[in-house]
Formats: C-alpha cells, structure tokens, sequence
C-alpha cells in the first residue's frame, strides 16, 4: 500500500490488508487466481449459508423470498418450455439475462442455485479486473479485486438479495477493460452482449465511441452491429409485430412516472405530487448523460474517468435508482479506493442511508405509511446517499487511475 493509504486509515487495517495481499500473491498466477476464488467462495458462502441455516429457518416469517427471484423463474420456466420472450410471454427485461436464467433454473432453481450463479459471476469480475489490470500493478490489481468481493452491497444483493445485477456489472465494466487493453472489437462485441442483458452499458458507449481512435471507433461499431444483427435481426424478421419497447427503462410503468419502484429523490418528490412527468424525466437523465459525455471530452479525461463521471451523473438523473445499481459507480470508483480509503469509506458509508430509505419506503413501493413525512424522510436518507457517493468521486476527480498513468 501507498504511503497515502497508511495516513489515510488504521495502521491495524493497513497491516491486516498488507498480510492479506501478501499472501494471495504467493506462487504463480494460478495459485493467485485460486487464492481470488476461495477468497469469493468464503464470502459468498458463508452469506449463502447464515442467509439458509439462520434468516430464512428464524426469520422465515418476517423475511419473503427475494423479490425478484420468482420472477427469474418464470422466465427461465417459459423459455425451458420452449416459449419465445415477447411472443409467448411478456417481459419488459432485455432477452440475454432471460436466457441466463435458465442455468440456475436446470440446476433446481432454489434459491441457493441463484445465489450461487450470482456468486460465480461476482468471482468472475473479481478475476476478470485482477487480470485486466494486473499489467501495470499487480498488487494494486489484486487488491482492487479483493475489495470488489469484499464490498458490502454485492454480498448483500448478490447473495441475501439474489439480484442479477451480479451479471450486470461483469457486463459493463468489461467493455472499459477491454478497450484500455486495446481491444476495441471485443469491447463493441461486450457492449451490446451488455445492452442485451441489462441496458446499462448504453451510458457509457457514447463516451467510449468518443474517446477512441477512428480505426477503434469503425471496430467498436462494426462489433457492436454484427452481434445485434446476429442476435436480434432473426427476431426482427420472425415476429415484427412483438419487438419490445422496454419503455420500463424509459418511461417506467404507466401507472408509475419511474416503474414503480426507486429510491431516487425524483421518485420520492413524485410521491409528494410534484414528479416529473415521464418525458422529462427522460430528457432530465439524456441531458445530463450527454453533458457530462461532452465534458468529459473537452476536459480530455481519460477512459476510465470519463466513464466514472458519465455514470455517477446518470445516477444523479435516471428517476428509477435501485440500490443494487449503485454496484456499477461503485465497481468504477474502486480502483481509486487502492491508493486512497477514503473513497472505500465513503462508498460504503453511502449503503446506510440508501438502505434506510429503502427499508422505510419499501424501494419506493410500500412505505411503512404513505405519509408525506416517510416520502421527506426517504428523500433526506437518499440525498445522503448521493451525496456520500459524489464525494467519493469528487476525492478522485482529478487523479488518474493508476493502470491510465503514463509510464
């Protein structure tokens, strides 16, 4: 660690995290790939066995099955039974993550299957940001994976939540690593398997197009449209007339200006009867991703500051924020976290008031009263929020990543 880190935090929390890091970088990269997913596997299971051994046999009366988890069935079930999405059955979730599903369902569909699939796949990102950025510093790599496994909000929504934003993320921070390892058609090719899967890799695709060369730019397009006219073009031809909107993303649920359930502020001043209306929450959150893409290019910030940036702005500006998705500006702002704690406590200070505000309003749902006091109050705790996650950023705003430093 950085002479930085050892002022910035306890020299007992250096000292245990020095003894740790020293002792998953013995041997060779095999032995530190393994050391990556036992590290994962302790983690994860340990929240996979108090979350089946202790809450759900104890708590089984208080506590419902994960919210979405039935809803991951359903499809998997569908599509088992050789239905069509959009066809034989609706959904308003991108086609890829459906598929996706299907594996923990042939594995029994418990929910300990789900909860291991999303382990798996928050091991994978673990390896896979090890890997990528291991060239430039192989300590600072492997600690950013640890803290990556070790982040409070992916063992609580991959594991007791059994959400599939574990996917998610793989999905949109591979494509930046790609790219800063030159490997611009891969990254196109990601990107729309991202698209395909949750729609979020879309915020930043603008920004990567910009920040690179022309001959990355032709790459990165020609990737991005060959997989989509692979992947999408047969369905397109097949069932014209069942292309879906995803207006969930958008416009949300007729019913409900942000799709029902959010813990963003705009969604709470929507409850108190001033929301905004559909169409511009929509230009709201296209305005801010665009300015800060814009700004990001005229600053001529680099790759990974520049995404960091785009994101945390369309956070402050997307009227649906769930608290799982916050594993996105997260798994960004890491990286700063190896040099510097700060951005760590900060990013893990902001769960608290998130969490309150979604236990309170019930993710902007079923609040404990529909009261203007629990809507006030879930605003205050969300600000709070967003408030400890721009700081983070703000720590960092100017300092590069340490894998973009020049050599």
């Amino acid at each position: 660690m950085t002479e930085g880190e050892r002022e910035d935090g306890p020299k007992g929390a250096d000292g245990m995290a020095d003894r740790l890091l020293d002792r998953v970088l013995k041997g060779d990269l095999r032995h530190r790939l393994l050391a990556l997913v036992v590290f994962g596997l302790l983690l994860y299971g340990a929240v996979i066995a108090i979350d089946g051994l202790v809450l759900r046999p104890f708590l089984g009366d208080v506590l419902s099955e994960p919210t979405d988890l039935n809803v991951y069935r359903a499809r998997a079930e569908n599509i088992l039974a050789g239905k069509v999405p959009y066809v034989d059955f609706q959904s308003e979730s991108p086609p890829l993550i459906m598929y996706l599903f299907v594996i923990p369902q042939l594995a029994g569909g418990s929910t300990q299957a789900y909860q291991l699939f999303f382990a798996a796949f928050a091991i994978l990102t673990s390896l896979t940001l090890f890997l990528f950025l291991r060239k430039w510093d192989e300590r600072k790599a492997m600690a950013t994976a640890l803290l990556y496994l070790a982040y409070p909000l992916g063992l609580m929504e991959f594991g007791f939540g059994v959400q599939d934003e574990a996917v998610t993320t793989l999905l949109f921070v591979l494509p930046l690593l790609l790219l800063i390892a030159q490997r611009p058609g891969l990254s196109g090719a990601t990107s729309c398997a991202g698209v395909l899967t949750k729609m979020f890799n879309v915020i930043v695709l603008p920004w990567m197009f910009l920040r690179s060369r022309d001959r990355a730019r032709l790459h990165i397009v020609l990737a991005f449209a060959g997989i989509a006219l692979l992947l999408v073009l047969p369905f397109i031809v097949l069932y014209p007339e069942h292309l879906p909107s995803f207006r969930y993303y958008l416009l949300g649920n007729p019913e409900y200006p942000t799709g029902g359930s959010s813990i963003s502020p705009w969604h709470y001043l929507g409850k108190l009867g001033y929301g905004l209306p559909g169409w511009a929450g929509v230009a709201l959150t296209l305005t801010g991703v665009g300015a800060a893409t814009l700004y990001s290019y005229w600053k001529d910030m680099t790759l990974w500051q520049g995404a960091t940036l785009v994101t945390v702005v369309f956070f402050l500006t997307y009227p649906k924020v769930l608290l799982v998705y916050f594993m996105m500006p997260a798994v960004l702002l890491l990286v700063w976290g190896v040099e510097d704690r700060r951005v760590v406590l900060r990013l893990t200070a902001m769960l608290v008031p998130l969490f309150l505000s979604v236990a309170l309003t019930g993710n902007g749902m079923t609040p404990v009263a529909d009261e203007p006091w629990v809507w006030l109050l879930g605003m205050a705790l969300s600000l709070a929020g967003w408030a400890l996650m721009v700081q983070a950023w703000w720590a960092v705003r100017e300092r590069t990543p340490f894998f973009e430093r020049m050599p």
